[in-house]
């Protein structure tokens, strides 16, 4: 199997984003339906809003610290806004929870099920998205280093 690099002009960011998205979808309807024959036709809805809340969690952080962040120069940067965007994250998820323990017809043991099912998939598909990215984590000796050093390794 062979691994591919991100294009240069692509934004890693979006790649991990487009490599994650497909198998948390996939898991999480398959979630959802599973869960059906035991929590009926609510447990099923509930099931698909628990699935979209985790994706619009994890793929909304990816895409706005991929807006902000071009490159990886900058740690302190990028530090601080996947900070604020987590933070912000976390305050709308616990709006969404607000709100979604108000309705009555809600469960929120499917919902909890999916959304730990697409949780686990999400890291899992974002770490395999992340190695096969084939991100450098060091700049390549120039040309002119090796002349430098004598040309010896």
């Amino acid at each position: 199997m062979t691994q591919q690099t991100a294009a240069r002009g692509d934004n890693l960011f979006d790649v991990v984003l487009r490599r994650a998205l497909l198998p948390t979808a996939v898991a999480g309807v398959v979630t959802a339906l599973v869960l059906t024959p035991f929590r009926g036709g609510i447990g099923l809805v509930s099931a698909l809003v628990g699935v979209i809340i985790g994706i619009v969690f994890f793929a909304s952080g990816l895409f706005i610290v991929g807006r902000f962040v071009r490159d990886n120069t900058q740690p302190a940067l990028f530090m601080a806004v996947g900070m604020a965007v987590y933070f912000a994250q976390v305050i709308l998820l616990l709006g969404v929870l607000v709100v979604a323990r108000q309705i009555e017809t809600f469960d929120s043991t499917a919902a909890g099920i999916a959304l730990l099912v697409t949780v686990l998939v999400w890291q899992g598909a974002q770490m395999y998205a992340w190695r096969h990215a084939r991100v450098p984590v060091y700049d390549e000796p120039s040309v002119a280093d090796q002349t430098a050093d004598g040309g010896s390794s």
